[in-house]
């Protein structure tokens, strides 16, 4: 088996991280299809993209009853930013220590597209210019 030869770059020169290239893109995709967010009782701000609503049957004590959940993604970054019209991509960071900040936690309520959600996953991969959230209607 061979091995992988990465040749080095030029004098002075570096590659960016994928991440830094990435986050752009995800900067860019929010620009272009976000919608408004706020956690923490709306003291942050950010924009997000939400998924169609997925319903699904679970079993609850008393009963099966209908959950309906949507995906949020909202980009992991290190500190506030501004969209290019001027308007707020997030007001806070997201990603703080290289972990989401606590105000997105599992168990936590958000707004996003103007519905109100409680968090039941988390997901964010070291590196990843996106945080990923499973939420479900805070209703349910």
């Amino acid at each position: 088996m061979g091995v992988f030869f990465c040749p080095p770059t030029k004098a002075g020169k570096y590659r960016m991280s994928l991440y830094s290239e990435f986050l752009a893109d995800a900067k860019e995709m929010i620009a272009d299809f976000g919608v408004a967010g706020s956690a923490n009782s709306g003291a942050i701000t950010f924009s997000c993209l939400i998924s169609d609503p997925a319903v699904s049957t679970v079993l609850e004590a008393g009963g099966y009853c209908e959950r309906t959940q949507y995906t949020v993604r909202l980009p992991a970054v290190t500190a506030s930013w501004s969209q290019p019209d001027g308007s707020i991509g997030a007001s806070a960071a997201t990603l703080s220590g290289g972990v989401p900040i606590a105000s997105l936690a599992q168990g936590k309520k958000i707004v996003a597209g103007g519905k109100t959600v409680r968090i039941t996953t988390q997901t964010y991969k070291p590196g990843s210019a996106w945080i990923t959230l499973v939420v479900i209607d805070d209703n349910q």
